[in-house]
């Protein structure tokens, strides 16, 4: 039910056990008693209950006089003036809403963890320019990987031109070699047929000759189309790698430049970033109307406490945690019931130990009466218990 039942329930079983114990006691048995040792323990064991008895009784009366000053605080409330209790359900009922409100926000468990908070925290007023300097570099990176891609596809071109030079380049020469073998084969088969059939190929040297010089012009010239498009591809190959170098080394800066802030701020994007600020900014504006939240608690439950005490209630701070009985009378009743209980309780508990303590003096008085011979024995015992009978 809340502050106030717990504590009497408390109360109530520490009450119980006190009983038990005391149901627990030796059972006092009058006799007559022959050795030293049976009369020391037997006026020992009533000194205890005698003892035990009176605390418990003391600390009964304690509880029932605090219990009996509860009910009069109740019967003094459900007296108030008509203006000083409106006041009082006012202000209860508000902090009623407000103790509701704060077990909300309570409840809400933050979307960021601790280190995510405080590698913000200190970042408050310049997170938005870290956000943006995080946006700025993932889009410069987006930008960086589009031209190494670019540039990628560019030197894997020019990979292929240059071995297209090259090859074209060795089949010239491969060309030229057989057609030289050739000419070479054909002139000196002109110049056999000359020396031995005594024929005249001058018309067929000469076209030779001529064959020859077009064939060498033409693989010259060709050599030299392919010695230009290799030195060109090269020059275009340096540039692209030269390039590529360039945009390499800005993929790694940028790259390491947004690891250090990733890691800096315990994310793994600015889109990640933006959410933890949003959600931080959430759970600051939750902790300030928390605290403001709490500041009306105890505004108002100090406000109520003085208000009951200028009323004359004795406890009112109880009242403070016991909100709901100011407001609800069915609460009410049943906190006055459970203390009516608890005070029936306490009066069992003080009669028994009353009855307990007549029982013990009895006993002790019969006892003398029974060993008159050993009453000096019997007093010793009983002052140094602290025990009149």
């Amino acid at each position: 039910m809340g502050f106030f039942r717990n504590l009497f329930q408390r109360k109530k079983k520490k009450e119980q056990t006190a009983e038990i114990k005391q149901e627990d006691k030796l059972v006092l048995k009058d006799g007559i008693y022959s050795t030293t040792e049976e009369r020391t323990g037997f006026v020992q064991s009533c000194c205890d209950l005698i003892n035990e008895a009176g605390r418990q009784r003391f600390e009964a009366k304690k509880e029932y006089e605090v219990v009996t000053s509860y009910l009069a605080d109740i019967q003094k409330i459900d007296l108030l003036p008509a203006q000083a209790k409106k006041s009082i359900d006012d202000m209860a009922r508000k902090l009623i809403a407000l103790n509701q409100e704060r077990q909300k926000m309570q409840k809400i468990t933050p979307k960021i963890t601790i280190a995510q908070r405080l590698a913000l925290e200190p970042y408050e007023d310049t997170i938005l320019e870290e956000i943006r300097k995080m946006e700025e570099q993932e889009n410069y990176l987006q930008v960086i990987n589009s031209d190494i891609r670019y540039l990628e596809s560019e030197k894997a071109s020019l990979d292929y031109e240059l071995q297209d030079v090259t090859e074209r380049d060795e089949q010239g020469r491969k060309m030229l070699t057989v057609a030289g073998v050739f000419i070479i084969i054909f002139l000196i088969f002109l110049f056999t047929l000359q020396e031995v059939a005594n024929k005249n190929v001058q018309l067929p040297f000469i076209f030779t000759i001529a064959f020859g010089i077009i064939v060498i012009a033409y693989f010259y010239f060709s050599n030299r189309k392919n010695q230009y498009d290799l030195k060109m591809a090269e020059l275009k190959m340096n540039r692209a790698i030269m390039l590529l170098n360039k945009v390499k080394i800005k993929y790694v800066n940028c790259t390491n430049l947004l690891d250090y802030l990733y890691e800096k701020f315990h994310v793994n994007n600015a889109q990640e970033l933006h959410y933890h600020w949003q959600e931080y900014m959430r759970i600051v504006e939750e902790e300030r109307r928390f605290k403001k939240t709490a500041e009306s608690i105890d505004f108002y439950t100090e406000e109520i406490v003085r208000e009951l005490k200028k009323n004359g209630v004795s406890d009112a701070a109880v009242w403070g945690y016991q909100i709901e009985a100011l407001v609800d009378p069915k609460e009410m009743v049943e906190v006055r019931h459970r203390l009516n209980v608890r005070r029936q309780k306490l009066r069992q508990r003080i009669d028994y130990n009353n009855n307990q303590e007549e029982m013990a003096r009895k006993s002790l008085r019969t006892f003398r009466e029974r060993h008159v011979a050993f009453d000096s024995e019997t007093l010793m015992i009983l002052a140094k218990n602290e025990v009149e009978v």
